[in-house]
């Protein structure tokens, strides 16, 4: 018999949240927010920080279509809004949205998590937060002596499990059976080499008795590290924190190599009372490449197939059927993709008078990507082009100026925290692409796209938005029992349609509470605050 009694824990009513421009207690909330800290991201090692998140947020669906190291993952929070529109909530990182990968992000400088889900709390960021918003607080520096902190993780992976697959006998009953009762195949005609159950191709490993588990050749076992080394201290007027992480996860299948350098760096410093500045800066450098092989191909393939060709090189139709192309055709191409994130976020923090601050804070982020393929005549595809080669650059940059007036004070019983916002944002890209066959050889790979005599086409892309928004957001409390928040939020977009190039989003939420301080401090080990909530929004 284990008994377990959970204690009640009072003091997390009393903890900051981070909700939006700025910070509220927990008890004090009228929205929907769930909150990660840090001691629940560092329950897992995983290096994706998605990873660290999957059932920790009720209501947070977390969903992978590529397991390849450093894939995206796909995030839902108020379910699918839209069918051709994006479902994925805003991300904020450090007060400014965010639309790089996630997967760039180092988790161990993230300090916490919040995840916005009513109208009420997702409507100060307007048009861009009806899909729910997710906000990262990144770590910084606290007063005390300089503390170097060194992180290590070393692994092997491997696959949790294999599909499934016919053995060489099961597959030649298996194809005995079909042709039995398809084609009314007797005697000497199921026969597996002098008969037509199997192909030619199949019937040369048959009769040598040679077969092959064709996921052996995908599947693989790696090793994986990573390492994290930071600093952080700080005075009184300055604190800082600076760290360098290398992850390299080659992946269990086949090519799937991936490499990631996270340089990250926070200072804030305070000049005088009513003076504080900052400035966090993230590089992100991401190398990956390599054509991984067709899993599907591989699960499909006969036992017997052929794996080579005379020459060496990988036999195109392993069983002599060309809907089942063998997956490792293309593995030999010189792949390489490469991908740069600078994000830049300073701010500026004046308290003009008590309870009455103003913050003016710009961010920028540039994202560079690259990927360069060349199918050599030691692939399939290139030898039968003399050589294929395609490039692929693209040029993501984002600037966010906003400002903030905020005013917080208390009158007796009455509590009024007003917020008010002034955002320009705008977002950028240009592309290009190019590919060609026939290459006199193979030496220059994709480097020399010149080279290429045939089937030569380029592209190019350019797109820009902008947007302007404003925003107001009233909090009031009487006796910190009966609360109500008001928020209006304007949003000026250069997507939107030319006779409608404003939209406005409001949304009131109202709440109190139940029973008293000693009411609620006796049974917080089952609520975290007993509430009856009404909330609206027009998002």
């Amino acid at each position: 018999v284990v008994n377990v009694q959970m204690e009640p824990d009072a003091q997390a009513l009393e903890e900051s949240v981070v909700v939006g421009y700025g910070t509220q207690r927990k008890k004090d909330l009228t929205g929907g927010v769930a909150v990660v800290d840090e001691e629940v991201l560092n329950m897992s090692s995983t290096s994706n920080l998605m990873d660290r998140l999957v059932g920790q947020v009720a209501g947070l669906t977390i969903t992978t279509s590529d397991a390849a190291p450093g894939s995206n993952q796909s995030l839902l929070i108020r379910g699918q809004n839209s069918l051709s529109g994006s479902n994925s909530p805003l991300i904020v990182l450090d007060g400014i949205p965010y639309d790089g990968s996630l997967a760039d992000i180092d988790p161990n400088i993230i300090e916490s998590m919040s995840v916005l889900k009513d109208a009420s709390s997702v409507a100060i960021y307007g048009s861009r937060g009806s899909n729910g918003v997710i906000l990262l607080q990144t770590k910084k520096g606290e007063k005390g002596k300089a503390h170097v902190t060194y992180k290590g993780q070393f692994g092997l992976q491997e696959p949790m499990q294999r599909i499934q697959t016919m053995g060489p006998n099961e597959y030649i009953r298996f194809k005995q059976d079909l042709h039995r009762l398809k084609n009314g195949y007797t005697g000497v005609m199921l026969d597996p080499l002098y008969g037509s159950v199997i192909s030619a191709s199949e019937k040369v490993n048959y009769a040598n008795g040679i077969t092959r588990d064709w996921q052996d050749d995908v599947f693989r076992q790696t090793f994986t590290m990573d390492h994290q080394v930071s600093i952080s201290g700080g005075t009184d007027a300055t604190q800082y924190m600076a760290s360098v992480s290398y992850l390299d996860n080659p992946g269990v299948v086949y090519n799937s190599n991936y490499k990631r350098i996270n340089v990250y760096a926070s200072v804030t410093q305070t000049l005088n009372k009513w003076l504080q500045v900052g400035l966090t800066t993230q590089f992100v450098n991401r190398e990956s490449g390599g054509v991984t092989p067709n899993l599907e191909h591989a699960i499909k393939q006969s036992p017997y197939g052929i794996m080579y060709d005379e020459t060496g090189g990988y036999y195109e139709e392993p069983m002599d059927y060309s809907n089942f192309p063998n997956p490792m055709k293309d593995v030999n191409a010189d792949q390489k993709k490469t991908g740069r994130n600078v994000l830049v976020n300073g701010f500026i923090n004046i308290d003009i008078m008590k309870g009455l601050s103003v913050r003016s804070q710009f961010g920028y982020n540039y994202r560079n990507t690259f990927e360069g393929t060349y199918y050599g005549r030691n692939t399939v595809t290139g030898a039968k082009v003399n050589g294929r080669a395609a490039i692929n650059n693209t040029h993501n940059t984002d600037w966010t100026w906003e400002n903030v007036v905020k005013y917080d004070n208390t009158f007796g019983k009455h509590h009024i925290d007003v917020t008010a916002l002034f955002s320009m944002q705008e977002k950028k890209q240009i592309g290009s692409s190019q590919s060609g066959e026939s290459f006199v050889n193979d030496d220059s790979s994709f480097y020399m796209m010149s080279g290429a005599e045939s089937n030569i086409e380029m592209s190019s892309n350019y797109w820009k938005e902008n947007m302007i928004s404003y925003m107001a957001r009233i909090n009031y409390s009487f006796a910190e029992k009966y609360m109500i928040t008001l928020t209006g939020r304007a949003d000026g977009a250069s997507v939107f349609g030319r006779n409608n190039k404003y939209g406005f989003f409001p949304s009131a939420a109202l709440a109190w509470q139940i029973g008293d301080e000693d009411f609620i401090r006796d049974n917080v080990e089952w609520i975290d605050m007993l509430k009856l909530r009404l909330s609206y929004g027009a998002n």
